[in-house]
């Protein structure tokens, strides 16, 4: 009897059954893998050499800086918090997260950023750097550079002005650029190479562009460019659309346009005599302080305004007041025995940066000394009733050695016997 099982009948398939797609068709399915197999060989062998050179451009590693104290004590805030260090010698150990103080009125300091390298030098060339004035609270937020040698990316730097005045100092080197961004309570300060001056308090945050270029973005998304010789501003509320020039006038009503309480106040010295007057006239035009006193002779009088300025001046290079003059009458020639009696004289109270309180002066007359050893100090003579335009020497360079870093008050007066005077557009030009 023969069996019906048969050695060549495939013992697996029954009538029926179904059978698998990939044995139907093998080479089909093989083509698959092997394409599979090579579109992952493409994208490894893609995407791992660029993953590679994308970290090797792009990771960075922190950089410490360096800060040096050039006057006064600093207070320095490690990262994480602690308890703040005076700072009295240079420390290079300033890393992302401090906070640096320059607290009293007469300290300053200056924050390294980025040194790099420079094989011709045999040093470190520094790359930029931050100018600290009175009043000042800075944070580093973030101090990098690159991981690799070869990475073209620059260096970065960012910076948080919380109040006071800064000179920042950009550059970029031979091997790399520095990106440099500085927020402030009303936005962001994007910097590229160049000098630049911010000043920065409750109110608004001002930004002069001495060299370089500035992108002020607003924390509403607004921003502005502000190129060379231009200023700008922001609040909480708006920013500067338009660039100005960075000449300011640090005086308010110079022009006596608007009522003299608001920004003047007078005063009169007269012991037992007919004292002197001041009141705000139109003349030729303009408006004008007229000082005038008539009465006794040989009795010292004086009459004058002020203005309470109470402005930082350590960012501005220049500094410079302006006025116009007109004298009329003096009945005590020159200036007096002690040179301080003149028709009209302008007077500016300072605090120097060792936090002294000094004064200049410079003052006006017509009527030469009568008597030869009647000096003149701080003073010129000047035609009367005309209008004579002064402006003073720069400041900055003039007090070189007790430089001004506050102005506390400007002062106008006249003084002597009897005299008339008057002044007119009075301005306070910084820049």
């Amino acid at each position: 009897m023969r069996s019906d099982l048969s050695g060549t009948a495939d013992a697996t398939a029954w009538p029926g059954q179904p059978v698998s797609r990939w044995r139907e068709n093998p080479q089909r399915v093989a083509w698959l893998i092997l394409l599979a197999s090579f579109a992952v060989f493409l994208v490894l062998a893609i995407s791992i050499p660029l993953g590679i050179s994308s970290y090797m451009r792009y990771a960075t590693v922190s950089q410490p800086a360096r800060l040096e104290p050039t006057l006064g004590t600093l207070l320095f805030y490690p990262p994480g918090g602690g308890e703040p260090v005076a700072v009295t010698e240079p420390r290079d150990d300033v890393k992302e997260g401090a906070r640096v103080v320059a607290e009293d009125d007469s300290t300053q300091g200056t924050l390294g950023l980025v040194g790099e390298e420079r094989a011709a030098l045999g040093a470190a060339e520094v790359l930029g750097s931050v100018q600290l004035y009175p009043g000042s609270v800075l944070d580093v937020l973030r101090l990098r550079r690159p991981l690799f040698d070869r990475s073209p990316e620059p260096y970065q730097v960012r910076l948080r002005l919380e109040s006071g005045q800064a000179r920042i100092f950009t550059n970029s080197g031979d091997r790399r650029a520095l990106d440099v961004e500085l927020e402030t309570p009303h936005g962001v300060i994007t910097l590229a190479a160049g000098s630049y001056q911010v000043s920065v308090n409750d109110e608004r945050t001002d930004v002069t562009v001495r060299s370089g270029e500035a992108l002020l973005t607003h924390a509403n998304s607004g921003y502005i460019a502000v190129r060379t010789g231009l200023r700008a501003w922001m609040t909480s509320e708006d920013f500067a659309h338009d660039a100005v020039a960075a000449e300011q006038n640090l005086l308010q009503n110079g022009d006596f346009s608007e009522p003299m309480l608001n920004t003047w106040q007078s005063y009169v010295i007269a012991e037992n005599v007919a004292p002197g007057n001041v009141r705000i006239i139109e003349r030729e035009g303009r408006r004008v302080a007229h000082f005038s006193r008539q009465g006794e002779e040989n009795v010292p009088t004086e009459v004058g305004i002020t203005q309470s300025v109470e402005k930082d001046v350590n960012v501005f290079d220049a500094l410079s007041i302006q006025l116009d003059v007109k004298l009329l009458y003096q009945s005590l020639s020159g200036a007096g025995y002690l040179s301080s009696e003149f028709p009209l004289r302008v007077e500016i109270t300072y605090t120097d940066i060792y936090g002294k309180v000094l004064t200049w002066g410079h003052g006006f007359y017509y009527r030469d000394p009568e008597n030869e050893n009647w000096r003149i100090i701080n003073g010129e003579k000047i035609p009367p009733y005309i209008w004579y335009t002064y402006q003073s020497p720069n400041l900055m360079e003039l007090l070189a050695d007790t430089r001004p870093a506050r102005i506390n008050s400007v002062r106008i007066y006249a003084s002597g016997w009897n005299y008339q005077s008057m002044v007119s557009e009075v301005y306070m030009l910084a820049e």
